[in-house]
């Protein structure tokens, strides 16, 4: 029995059936090893194809959460609380803003644009709002086109103290937007431009201009830059400071200028064409708190 057994094991044809009966086995095992490969080539390949974006991506990101924490940092508080404190005096210096419009009379009368400036009237102090007080200050003038512009663009500068100042928040914001589409991290360096001296700025504006260009160089940042600096408050500053008009006030030591805000203008027509009378108005600001 056990050599029947034998020779029937051993024969061609059950060797072959046990062949063909392992094969039938494996082919399942091999289909699901074969989908296993396929499905990692599928899903596994393109990922890591993806993974140096994706890399790339997470590190902007980390860029800008540190930026954004970094801007958030620096606008800590209101923005009336941070003119009270870095802008506004406790104390009104009527004397030094009554130099400082002197000198403007001074300055435009010698190039022609003003005829005459009338004696300053100072008012009573009154409250102007939350936290702040105000010393009426009003005087008339005769002046060309071009004067009057540069009187109401000096006002405006008075009180200002930075560059960032001198801008309006439409032209930060378009500086701001251009920077985050170059460069996020170059928020920093945009941070300290708004931060600089505007007088020393006006004075000398290439050596921070340059700083400022050498982070961020793409068309679209230039663009907003040029925009910024040749159509705003900017343009105006560096007319005046690096005339006469600078040196003076630097030697007189009036900068930073007191704070004025223009309450009224009254405009009538002159005694010649291209003349007006102009009566102004302003309010000369202090902190009470």
């Amino acid at each position: 029995m056990m050599r029947l057994f034998r020779s029937v094991a051993g024969s061609p044809l059950v060797l072959a059936f046990a062949g063909v009966f392992s094969l039938t086995l494996a082919v399942p095992i091999l289909t699901a090893h074969i989908q296993e490969v396929k499905t990692v080539r599928e899903t596994a390949l393109p990922l890591l194809a993806s993974l140096p974006p994706l890399e790339r991506r997470l590190s902007l990101l980390k860029e800008q959460v540190e930026v954004s924490e970094l801007d958030a940092a620096l606008k800590t508080g209101s923005q009336l609380e941070r003119v009270r404190v870095s802008v506004l005096p406790a104390e009104a210096d009527i004397p030094r803003a009554l130099a400082t419009l002197e000198l403007l009379r001074s300055h435009l009368e010698d190039q022609g644009a003003i005829g005459s400036l009338s004696p300053i009237e100072v008012g009573k102090e009154r409250p102007y709002g939350d936290g702040l007080a105000a010393v009426p200050l009003t005087f008339q003038l005769s002046a060309r086109t071009d004067g009057l512009k540069r009187v109401l663009s000096f006002v405006r500068l008075a009180g200002l103290v930075t560059v960032g100042d001198a801008l309006t928040t439409a032209e930060k914001n378009a500086l701001i937007r251009a920077t985050e589409e170059e460069n996020p991290a170059g928020i920093v360096m945009l941070e300290q431009f708004f931060a600089a001296d505007l007088f020393g700025y006006a004075e000398e504006p290439r050596p921070v201009e340059e700083q400022l260009k050498r982070s961020l160089q793409s068309e679209g940042f230039m663009t907003a830059f040029e925009q910024a600096v040749g159509t705003s408050l900017l343009k105006d500053a560096k007319e005046f400071f690096q005339g006469p008009i600078g040196p003076a006030i630097a030697r007189m030591h009036l900068w930073p200028m007191e704070f004025l805000a223009i309450d009224r203008l009254e405009f009538k027509p002159g005694s010649a064409p291209d003349w007006y009378r102009l009566t102004v108005s302003l309010s000369l600001i202090r902190r009470t708190s």
